[in-house]
């Protein structure tokens, strides 16, 4: 055979017990080689074998395997660093958040990381109302501003009771997350506490009921960004029956108020108990 000349090979059909579909196939392997199709009793001779070698000309593979696809690599969860020392933290969110960074920022000076500014919140905020605080531009501003080892963030008591579509929510908070990704940052996001349902003394239980709902929607992002830790702060603020808690024990047995008098925000008691709750989780 010239070197120029169309390869050809063979390609093996199954046996067609039907003999119309034996006469299609037959067409469209015509079609193919350009032969003229067989005939109505070549068609039913087909299908009494089993198995219809059929030459085609032009035929481009040579029985080489294709390659397998390239995998797509599976992120990995960031490892747990062997020291704190020299880590940049960020941390930031909503006014319930405050404390908790002074105490995070305090932790992290005596175990040699570095906060990276002042701790700050942003009163009233939340990631429903856009034009009152824009979180996201200020978080991809702040990661590219200080680009930290350790991110912490806590938000979301203002949006509870305005979200009108938890998968919308969800969008939102995913993309948060993933504004805060870099390979091997830890991320740590920290849920809403139980909020105090008592009415009789002006506290709001529609609030209250709407936080388990809106941790789902920070459980469920979260799963699917390995990078991210979710922090169960409702477990941290309630009583071992999952009621809301006003005051705890602190790590030395010691009785502590944890809640401010309007059921929501913390005490700087309370803001170090979930600082220590952010810690445990960064080195485990």
């Amino acid at each position: 055979m010239k070197s120029n000349e169309p390869r050809s090979g063979w390609v093996h059909l199954l046996g067609l017990s039907i003999v119309g579909a034996a006469a299609v196939a037959a067409v469209a392997v015509s079609a193919i080689s350009g032969e003229a199709p067989p005939s109505n009793a070549a068609a039913s001779d087909a299908t009494a074998s089993p198995l219809l070698s059929v030459r085609i000309s032009n035929l481009a593979f040579d029985g080489t395997p294709e390659p397998l696809p390239t995998p797509t690599p599976t992120p990995v969860p960031p490892p747990t660093p062997a020291s704190l020392e020299g880590l940049r933290v960020w941390s930031d969110g909503d006014s319930t958040s405050y404390y908790m960074t002074v105490s995070l920022f305090a932790m992290a000076n005596a175990e040699g990381a570095v906060p990276v500014r002042a701790a700050d919140f942003k009163i009233s905020s939340g990631l429903q109302n856009t034009v009152f605080f824009d979180w996201r531009s200020y978080v991809s501003s702040e990661m590219a501003l200080y680009n930290p080892d350790v991110v912490v963030f806590m938000l979301g008591a203002n949006d509870a009771m305005q979200i009108r579509s938890y998968d919308d929510y969800g969008v939102r908070v995913g993309a948060i997350m993933d504004l805060m990704n870099r390979p091997g940052r830890r991320v740590i996001w920290v849920g809403q506490p139980n909020m105090r349902p008592d009415p009789a003394h002006g506290y709001n239980p529609a609030l209250a009921d709407a936080i388990p709902p809106l941790n789902q929607v920070f459980i469920s992002e979260a799963a699917k960004r390995p990078w991210v830790t979710y922090l169960d702060c409702y477990a941290l603020t309630s009583y071992s029956e999952g009621s809301y808690a006003p005051s705890l024990p602190d790590e030395n047995g010691v009785e502590q108020v944890l809640r401010a008098p309007d059921g929501i925000h913390f005490s700087l008691a309370g803001g170090r108990r979930l600082a220590r709750g952010v810690w445990a989780a960064l080195v485990n």
